[in-house]
């Protein structure tokens, strides 16, 4: 994704298209819930399993939906983003520890 987003990003300059990837971490949805369940976590309980993730997250939490939207809402605003293309912005609560 990174090297695709790179390429883009070059070959559609000359057009004045901007390319970036925003990258999430865990997010609060309905998709992380099924992962829940697939047994990667151990624990009682969607707030257990939750809590056990965000512990893995420097912030200590699992991210919120509306958190990834501005991120995406900042690059898709050309006046804020002018000058940004061929960038990756990592969304993710600092997901350092394994």
């Amino acid at each position: 994704m990174l090297a695709l987003t790179r390429a883009l990003a070059i070959e559609l300059a000359r057009d004045k298209i901007r390319v970036n990837a925003v990258l999430p971490g865990a997010v609060e949805t309905n998709m992380l819930y099924t992962g829940l369940g697939r047994g990667h976590l151990e624990g009682e309980g969607v707030a257990e399993l939750l809590s056990q993730l965000g512990s893995k997250h420097v912030m200590g939490r699992v991210g919120q939906p509306g958190e990834i939207a501005e991120a995406i809402y900042f690059l898709a605003d050309g006046g804020r983003s002018a000058f940004m293309t061929g960038q990756s912005l990592v969304v993710n609560g600092g997901q350092l520890r394994g």
